[in-house]
């Protein structure tokens, strides 16, 4: 089991070790697990790398991320100019619906919004935009309408959970009610959380997956808790 200072210099390290990523100014504060992440980066992606490295350092229970996104000059680009690179990015990710979406960007926060049949079609819009230019953060309000109903999904996704070696399917609870999925137990680690809601996501007709699975990295495979502390 790690100690807070342990886990910092974990996260620390992750964090330097992150090619894309410049940690300099990213400040890190770690409670109980819980860590913190503050300070500033020169664009999105850095402050969208620094989430994603730190939640997958073993330990972590938890992330609240503040971090600041200051453009140098020569990325700045007017909310038009941003506008126009989102449209023309989604219309080349042939996995984007970008005929049924619709951008707004503010201040160079980029909000999606519209309709698409699947999660990883929202997800692909999102990503399309995430790196270009002057984007200072985005908002994908876009809504999922499937052109097919669900059926047997409880069934599927925890077939699903068996079939993926990062995920522990014995710890995991799916309640589905009609096109909603609801998970719930413990998983060791936030990326093995991540797996077990996109694999929910997976499952034909899903519009909506809550997500309430604890990350407790003291779990032990076999079905054991560790000894307590």
């Amino acid at each position: 089991m790690k100690t807070d200072i342990q886990l910092h210099k974990d996260i620390v390290d992750a964090l330097a070790f992150e090619p894309s990523l410049n940690a300099a100014n990213i400040g890190i504060a770690v409670k109980d697990g819980v860590v913190t992440l503050t300070g500033e980066v020169t664009s999105y992606p850095e402050r969208w790398t620094a989430e994603r490295v730190a939640k997958s350092v073993v330990g972590v229970r938890g992330i609240a991320e503040d971090v600041q996104v200051n453009l140098p000059e020569r990325h700045k680009r007017t909310d038009t100019e941003i506008a126009q690179a989102a449209l023309s990015a989604m219309k080349w990710d042939i996995n984007v619906p970008h005929q049924a979406l619709q951008v707004k960007v503010e201040n160079g926060w980029v909000t999606l919004t519209g309709n698409a049949d699947w999660r990883f079609q929202k997800t692909h819009a999102e990503s399309a935009v995430r790196f270009l230019t002057g984007v200072r953060g985005v908002t994908n309000l876009i809504q999922l309408h499937p052109n097919i109903q669900p059926k047997d999904v409880k069934a599927k996704i925890e077939q699903a959970f068996e079939r993926q070696a990062r995920i522990d399917a014995g710890h995991i609870q799916v309640e589905v009610s009609g096109a909603k999925v609801i998970l719930r137990g413990a998983v060791m680690s936030y990326a093995e959380r991540d797996e077990a809601e996109m694999a929910a996501w997976s499952a034909p007709g899903v519009t909506e997956v809550k997500d309430e699975i604890k990350v407790d990295p003291w779990i032990d495979y076999s079905g054991l808790k560790a000894p307590a502390r």
